[in-house]
This record gives C-alpha cells, sequence and structure tokens, in this order.
C-alpha cells in the first residue's frame, strides 16, 4: 500500500510475526512550539516502548513526518492514537509495508527538528516545508536514508530536543 489521503488502514492482511513499517506526513493542527514538541516526543517515546515500536519524527515548519516499525498489532495501536491525536490534521499515509529489519533499532523515537534536518537531509527540509508540491515517494525516501545512520553512536538521544 502507498501514498494515501485515508487514514483507515486494514492491518489484518499482515503476518502478526512479520515486522512492518508505517510512514505518514500530516500538518500540525495548531502552532506547536518547543513545549508542545517535548510533550508529544515523552508521549510517543513513552508510548513506542511500552508496545515494541520504533522510529523517527521529524517536525519542521508546521509539518510532522513519521515512520513507526514493530508488529502489526503494535503499529496498529499507535497509528490508532495518532489518527485520533488532535494535534495532526490532514494526515497523508505514504507508505505501509513489512520490513525485513528495523532501520531504527536503538530508538523508541529518534527526533529530527529544524537543525538535524537541514543537517542530515536538507532536501527533506525543502519537502517538509510543501509536501503538497514534493513526490511522497521522495520524502519517504529521504526520511527511510536517516535510519541507516542513526543506528550508530552519532545519533542524537531520543529525549533531547532541537529546533
Amino acid at each position: 500500500m502507498s501514498f494515501s489521503e485515508d487514514s483507515q488502514i486494514d492491518f489484518s492482511g499482515f503476518n502478526p510475526q512479520e515486522l512492518i513499517e508505517l510512514s505518514y506526513v500530516s500538518k500540525a493542527a495548531s502552532d506547536v512550539g518547543i513545549l508542545g514538541l517535548m510533550n508529544l516526543l515523552e508521549d510517543a517515546v513513552h508510548k513506542n516502548k511500552k508496545l515494541g515500536v520504533t522510529g523517527a519524527l521529524f517536525y519542521d515548519s508546521g509539518v510532522y513526518g513519521q515512520i513507526l516499525e514493530g508488529y502489526p498489532q503494535c503499529v496498529e495501536a499507535v497509528w490508532k492514537s495518532i489518527c485520533t491525536d488532535l494535534r495532526h490534521k490532514d494526515i497523508q499515509v505514504l507508505d505501509i509495508d513489512k520490513l525485513a529489519k528495523r532501520r531504527f533499532t536503538n530508538w523508541s523515537m529518534k527526533f529530527y527538528g529544524s537543525e538535524e534536518i537541514s543537517k542530515y537531509v536538507p532536501e527533506l527540509k525543502m519537502g517538509l516545508k510543501d509536501p503538497a508540491h514534493t513526490l511522497p515517494r521522495e520524502i519517504l525516501t529521504l526520511m527511510r536514508s536517516v535510519g541507516n545512520e542513526s543506528s550508530g553512536s552519532g545519533g542524537q538521544n531520543s529525549s533531547e530536543l532541537r529546533s
């Protein structure tokens, strides 16, 4: 499945013993601010650790991009929470598919704010600012590319925030 504006996903088609990856972009429903981002990230880290979900959250200029990875029932629980979270609007699924190996093994939720996005993937910063004019496949490829780098030791701690 790929590129859908419908947030209703049928997770039953996935083998419950195989990893999946779900990625999406959404707009912030209101001005988030640093405190709001800290609260959102703290909620995500707590929930993801409990469910065994890993991934990365990107945020810049009122736009979220996120990759979630884990077993279908766990990703589904997080996804349902995101879809009912009033901090998100205009959710667009980029992709959902089987995953052979986690990209973000060390992160319950790795965070990339403006500074990290500019440093690691400047092309993504432009894509997040104007996702309607950037191909979703391109945004997804760029988001996935940081996963390969974040497994090493140079990454930022998932509880730290920068903007």
